[in-house]
């Protein structure tokens, strides 16, 4: 085994016992700046005094993202539900809010680093309240560019608030040594410990140790916001002070509420990422075609192919999920057939064969795993996905599929996943059992995405894909969603 050169950390746990005990000389800042995200929230940055007020709040949004992540990562909850179900994230103002998410989210990407940190750090013996209050600390220490100071401050605070006053010592030696070694401790870790074991192991198997590192990269990063519209792509790039990425997506930097957004109330646009919007422009000309949208919601591609001309047919099985896109379809000012079912389900199916469908649009359930970048949530997984019960399902939808178009139509076959068992398996069965055959891609029709091509005619886009084209040079800058598709038409009698 090669010898760990890099610098030790004296961040020993008998140190720490003694840390605090002794009053410190007031440190100067440190000069060495933390990683930089691609667009920073300068939250707290500014020194000076600050108000008991300010102070307060500062350690009010601390306690909410502490109750957010616990949600998350202690009782598994998805991403978007902890923040719904957060009753103290909803009295934030706008500035708080931001503060929040950044801190969750960052705390998210950067968990398996922060965890391998404190393993150094602490005793395994730590609390685990404890142990995450150190993780919110360290997050802004050493992946945000917030006040050392407050940080550090509003840490000892929330460690009390939670009711572990005794362990405020320990969080105050740990986050003020942190500050003071901070290039050490930053060196004694890397993206990839941010990836579960499980998935590490898959995808160095298929994909490569180098792009699965060059995924955990991405994956500690900031996503870009990317926006799919209707009208002049460029005149709405421009006015959202965004850039065009692709034929049908324009990529921005802004990361507050989209609400904010110029013509969001007027419905112009709505977020997509980039290789979400290209199943849709791989189906081709649509235009007065009978197009169903299955697992259609929240709606960007519904959306897209209402603009294209299609007429859509939008099923989810949901009610929830049903009531978002219709909501979507409202502020966009669009119409679609929508169906409230389980594609599974017999009576539907009995029901879609008579529809004389030209085409179908099949996104499937699928382990998500490709949206590391905005559901980073799925990096904290206690368990991993079910992939065979997934697969199971997803070929009995694939087949339902074909078995229901006009004999001259196809399926777009889609999953946002990296695993293949959910994407180049299943199609592979599909063709293997006679009930469809590969209509395939050509580099053309991928453009940007040309590299993901395969060698069946299908695509496997990873998280890197637009990174190695020349689009852009900035890769912090780039990055998209994880996808599989595939093309399928029914087998020829």
């Amino acid at each position: 085994m090669e010898k760990d050169t890099r610098p030790t950390l004296s961040l020993k746990a008998g140190a720490l016992k003694k840390a605090g005990a002794k009053k410190r000389r007031k440190q100067r800042p440190n000069p060495n700046a933390a990683p930089k995200q691609k667009h920073p929230e300068k939250f707290g940055a500014k020194s000076g005094a600050k108000s008991g007020q300010e102070i307060q709040n500062s350690a009010d949004s601390r306690l909410i993202a502490f109750n957010i992540l616990e949600a998350i990562i202690g009782r598994q909850q998805m991403l978007e539900a902890a923040f719904a179900n957060s009753e103290g994230f909803k009295g934030l103002e706008a500035r708080d809010k931001g503060l929040v998410r950044l801190i969750v989210a960052t705390c998210l990407r950067r968990h398996g680093q922060l965890t391998a940190l404190l393993q150094k750090m602490i005793s395994d013996q730590t609390a685990e309240p404890v142990q995450l209050v150190l993780k919110i600390g360290l997050t802004q220490l050493l992946f945000l560019e917030l006040s050392q100071h407050a940080a550090t401050d509003t840490a000892v605070e929330l460690v009390k608030k939670i009711g572990f006053e005794r362990q405020s010592g320990l969080v105050n030696a740990v986050l003020r040594r942190t500050i003071r070694e901070k290039e050490i401790v930053r060196s004694k870790t890397t993206a990839i410990d941010n990836l579960p074991a499980a998935l590490r192991a898959s995808w160095q198997k298929n994909w490569g140790t180098e792009q699965t590192a060059a995924i955990a990269e991405l994956a500690a990063q900031t996503p870009p916001l990317d926006i799919s519209g209707t009208g002049d792509v460029a005149a709405l790039a421009e006015k959202l002070e965004g850039s065009p990425l692709t034929q049908q997506t324009i990529r921005c930097s802004f990361d507050g509420d989209i609400r904010n957004m110029p013509d969001y109330d007027a419905g112009n646009w709505w977020v997509q990422d980039a290789a979400a919007a290209l199943p849709v422009h791989l189906m081709g000309d649509v235009a007065g075609k009978n197009v169903w949208d299955l697992c259609a919601a929240p709606g960007g591609k519904t959306a897209q192919l209402i603009a294209k001309g299609a007429k859509v047919t939008a099923v989810d099985k949901e009610t929830p999920r049903i009531d978002r896109l219709r909501a979507n379809l409202k502020r966009l000012n669009m119409q679609a057939a929508i169906k409230t079912a389980d594609i599974l389900d017999d009576d539907f199916g009995r029901t879609a064969q008579h529809n004389d469908i030209d085409m179908i649009l099949l996104d499937a359930p699928c382990s998500a795993t490709g949206t590391i970048r905005r559901r980073p949530d799925i990096l904290v997984r206690a368990e991993r996905p079910e992939l065979a019960r997934l697969q199971e399902i997803q070929i009995q939808m694939l087949k339902n599929c074909l078995s229901w178009l006009k004999p001259e139509g196809s399926v777009l076959y889609a999953t946002c996943s990296l695993e293949p068992e959910e994407g180049e398996e299943v199609v592979g069965a599909i063709i293997q059992y006679g009930l469809g055959r590969t209509l395939p891609f050509t580099a053309a029709e991928l453009g940007p995405f040309a590299t993901a091509l395969t060698p069946e005619g299908w695509a496997r886009i990873l998280p890197n894909c637009l990174v190695e084209s020349e689009l852009n040079k900035d890769t912090t800058w780039l990055g998209n969603d994880g996808f599989f598709i595939a093309r399928l038409a029914p087998s020829a009698a």
